[in-house]
């Protein structure tokens, strides 16, 4: 049987295992009216995926669209904007990965306010894993596409966040069932909205206005092999 192989832009991190169990499922509910098998293999940085069928480059090219490829230089074009995995967090810089690596300056970052990157990091809950989408100017790219800018979407959809009146906290390697699980048995049942998934193993949980996002890490943070970040709600405070 020959089959299509295709390198996803999620990351491999953690707890391999759950990442599998969670893309089989996700797979398995997407393409279950397609012709289509298929193997997932968790190496290197990033998931790839072995597929077979009459539907392969359906499935594809799906799985590509909801999880991105990772992009050679080469491809990259001025204004278009491309799915990326938040990598580091440091004080002066922002670590992409989009196939390669790309610093997010702090002159990149002024539409989210002042500060280094790191404190405009914390401020908005950013941590290591996070799926967000990037830019970059032509002159970037002509410097050879080391540095670019979040996506206009992308600020837009922090801010909107930030301007709530509920607070948010983002979760890496865990599952949604996981963390409604571990809320669950925390009896936070009543404390938020609900979960949401961001990326394969990247949710963010939607507090209740009357909950505090730093009492919801306190609280399950124990329960979950993760790191978590916390946007507190402009309107709350």
């Amino acid at each position: 049987m020959i089959y299509m192989m295709i390198e996803l832009l999620q990351p491999v991190y953690g707890h391999e295992e759950n990442a599998v169990k969670s893309l089989q499922a996700f797979m398995g509910e997407e393409f279950k009216d397609l012709d289509v098998v298929f193997e997932i293999l968790p190496k290197g940085k990033h998931i790839s995926v072995m597929i077979s069928g009459d539907d392969e480059e359906i499935s594809a090219n799906f799985l590509s669209n909801a999880f991105g490829k990772p992009l050679q230089k080469s491809e990259i074009v001025p204004n278009e904007t491309y799915k990326g995995f938040i990598l580091k967090i440091e004080p002066e810089k922002i670590t992409i990965d989009i196939g390669f690596e790309v610093a997010v300056s702090a002159i990149s970052l002024s539409a989210l306010g002042v500060g280094t990157p790191g404190q405009i990091a914390a401020r908005f809950g950013m941590i290591p894993y996070l799926p967000v989408t990037i830019q970059f100017s032509k002159e970037q790219i002509e410097k050879g596409a080391l540095t670019a800018g979040f996506s206009k979407e992308q600020i837009d959809l922090w801010w909107s966040w930030k301007k709530s009146s509920t607070d948010r906290v983002f979760v890496n390697n865990a599952t949604r069932s996981q963390i409604k699980a571990a809320l669950k048995k925390k009896g936070h049942g009543r404390d938020v909205y609900g979960v949401e998934r961001l990326g394969l193993m990247e949710c963010v949980i939607i507090c209740h206005e009357k909950t505090d996002g730093p009492g919801i890490v306190a609280s399950v943070g124990k329960l979950l092999p993760s790191q978590m970040g916390v946007m507190l709600a402009a309107k709350k405070s």
